[in-house]
């Protein structure tokens, strides 16, 4: 008797992506939302001396 054909699932070739689980990057991710914040204080707080001492 011969053996059953295997039945191949669409979207599974052989030149697909290997998804496997997605990195969790940590606090280290957050670092430039960090950067944009202090930046924007800053210059925010220039604009402001500025505007008091001139």
């Amino acid at each position: 008797m011969a053996a059953r054909k295997k039945k191949r699932k669409p979207g599974k070739g052989r030149n697909d992506i290997q998804r496997g689980p997605t990195r969790d990057p940590g606090p280290t991710g957050n670092v430039g939302c960090y950067f944009l914040l202090i930046s924007m204080l800053v210059i925010g707080l220039v604009i402001v001396l500025l505007e008091l001492f001139t």
